[in-house]
């Protein structure tokens, strides 16, 4: 420790001050003076004079201190000689802004520092502390954007999904209807059933199932027009939809793409199934759907119409070309994926509740092709829904709303093969025409980029990226362009992970000994915030096209939203720790 300096006396004649007596003279011609002028002039000289009292003070107090810095001298100009004077506290540089024009030896920014305010709240600007807003369908409304579809990227554990629970939160306060047609972890469960909206299970076991050929509610909303032309028009929409997720859904049990005139078979067999008996159909209708069994028999049972799309001659022909139809749709009625889809529909999704969510958790990680059949109708489900939704709006009978779709695992249909590609473009095409915001996620485009489906990436006006390494930045820079800077931020908050920093670890160590103490989570005292890997809920917001630059943000989670639970992902790991440390202690 330094020792206490002696200091001298200050140069008080420096600072040059009246007496008691002089002063207390100039303060009764202040009170006595009349003119306006006079009286605030001498009161200028009153409030000098005790301004110069109060500067002898302080440097008296700072001399008296134990600092073993040199004070030099005050005047009334301040303190004297290079590096005088001490401050308490360092004032923030200030800031300006300008056109690439005035200050073009400082461009190119290599991070944007603008904070977009364009709908929900997501956190704070890394750079400037600024709040930055975004979602798709309040970003279209300000005309940021051309459409509403956003594209989230980042590696597991990242906040992929708080930063897609920030969003929902913000759409559903808004009025916007959310739905998570594809819950398979589940994400948005938690937050449906927080906001009272709906819930419905998928997956085998007699858990939940999807009928493929259900006219579900689009069928629903065509007995309710009474406009022969649009629902004829609603009819040729309802028929497309089934035609392609049951084509789909055979590509995917058979890993390959259906045969030309195995789709036209599919198209015909599947209107005959809805056209009356009078008319030569199966009769089948709102009140009675159909089920893949009854497709299969349709198939075998020798339909001249069937038979010319075959370019059959005869029934042997025709049932040597539909063998390998018919065990494609087979393998569709057997077994888990006969539980699922072949069978009456338990879904039933109402537009009404403020979050719609079907969790398809189930299902286990490792069937892969059941995952994608059961994520690529639930997203079929959805579409519908809002579609006929839509459709009744325009006849007026229903409210017109607005929807956000939430598509997450991506990456687990398109692993099914290129012929996915098409078949997702169809469930989701026109989301701007119908007022649809959509929003991908994935943590990597490498599926995209093998099964040529980066177009969905460029329809995207909106791309939010997290921590990733250098090969997936390689892979996104054939769409997206990033500075130099950016490029190396994204990489470090991935890299940085691996290896918390000391202070981080240290961090976790007190928060286990506050917990100890009776002031960790779920405590009234509790004020040391669970620690989190680096870079986790850093995200990069880039909207649009060419080398504008990207904001940087961290995503915050309210208090009352962290309390609740919805964005704890990690309930089974947290709870084996409790146990194996209670089981520590009780050893």
């Amino acid at each position: 420790m330094a020792k206490n300096k002696t200091k001298s006396a200050p140069p008080a004649a420096k600072i040059r001050v009246l007496s008691d007596v002089d002063l207390a003279l100039l303060e009764a011609r202040e009170a006595a003076a009349t003119g306006q002028i006079r009286k605030a002039w001498l009161s200028s000289l009153v409030k000098r004079q005790y301004a110069r009292r109060a500067t002898i003070a302080a440097n008296e107090r700072a001399r008296s201190d134990r600092s073993d810095r040199t004070v030099h001298d005050l005047d009334e100009r301040g303190f004297t000689g290079p590096g005088g004077g001490r401050m308490g506290t360092v004032m923030p540089p200030a800031e300006y802004r300008g056109t690439t024009v005035q200050v073009a030896g400082l461009y190119p920014w290599s991070v944007g520092a603008h904070a977009p305010l364009l709908g929900t709240p997501l956190g704070l600007h890394l750079a400037t502390g600024a709040p930055v807003c975004f979602d798709p369908l309040s970003a279209k409304e300000a005309k940021a954007i051309t459409a509403p579809a956003c594209f989230i990227i980042a590696l597991n554990g990242f906040g992929k999904s708080t930063l897609l629970r920030r969003i929902a939160l913000g759409d559903i306060a808004a009025g916007v209807r959310v739905l998570w047609p594809g819950d398979v972890k589940p994400d948005g469960r938690k937050l449906t059933e927080a906001v009272g909206g709906q819930v419905n299970e998928v997956g085998y076991g007699g858990i939940g199932r999807l009928n493929p050929l259900d006219p579900g509610p689009i069928g629903a909303a065509i007995e309710q027009l009474t406009d022969p032309l649009m629902r004829q028009q609603t009819s040729y929409a309802l028929h497309a939809r089934q035609v392609n997720i049951v084509a789909a859904l055979c590509e995917i049990v058979r890993r390959g793409e259906l045969l030309d005139f195995e789709q036209t078979l599919l198209a015909s067999a599947i209107r005959l199934l809805y056209t009356p008996v009078a008319d030569g159909g199966a009769g089948f209708g709102l009140d009675q759907p159909a089920i893949l069994d009854d497709l299969i028999e349709l198939l075998t049972s020798s339909n001249p119409e069937l038979l010319e799309d075959a370019v059959a001659e005869n029934a042997a022909e025709y049932f040597a070309a539909i063998k390998g139809l018919r065990r494609t749709l087979r393998a569709l009625v057997k077994g888990r994926f006969g539980e699922v889809f072949n069978g009456a529909s338990t879904v039933r999704i109402d537009v009404n509740a403020p979050s719609m969510c079907l969790d398809m958790s189930s299902v286990p990680q490792d069937d892969a092709m059941m995952r994608s059949a059961v994520l690529l109708t639930g997203w079929n489900e959805a579409f519908a829904a809002i579609e006929a939704a839509h459709v009744l709006a325009d006849a007026g009978l229903g409210p017109n709303l607005a929807f956000h779709v939430l598509m997450d695992e991506l990456w687990q249909v398109l692993q099914s093969g290129q012929m996915m590609v098409g078949r997702i473009d169809a469930l989701v095409r026109l989301q701007r025409a119908l007022g649809v915001g959509i929003t991908f996620v994935t943590h990597s485009i490498a599926e995209l980029d093998k099964a040529g489906a980066l177009g969905l990436l460029e329809r995207s006006r909106a791309r939010i990226v997290g921590p990733v390494p250098e090969a997936e930045l390689v892979r996104l820079e054939k769409v997206i362009q990033f500075s130099q800077t950016e490029k190396t931020m994204l990489t470090n908050w991935s890299n940085d992970a691996d290896l918390n920093s000391p202070i981080d670890q240290k961090t976790a160590r007190r928060r286990k000994a506050a917990e100890k103490a009776g002031v960790g989570p779920g405590s009234k005292q509790q004020t040391i915030a669970d620690p989190v890997a680096a870079g986790t809920g850093q995200f990069l917001l880039k909207l649009g096209e060419g080398n504008r630059p990207g904001t940087p943000f961290k995503v915050w989670v309210p208090p009352v939203e962290r309390e609740s639970g919805i964005h704890n992902t990690d309930e089974r790991l947290d709870a084996a720790t409790k146990d194996r440390e209670n089981a520590g202690v009780a050893a």
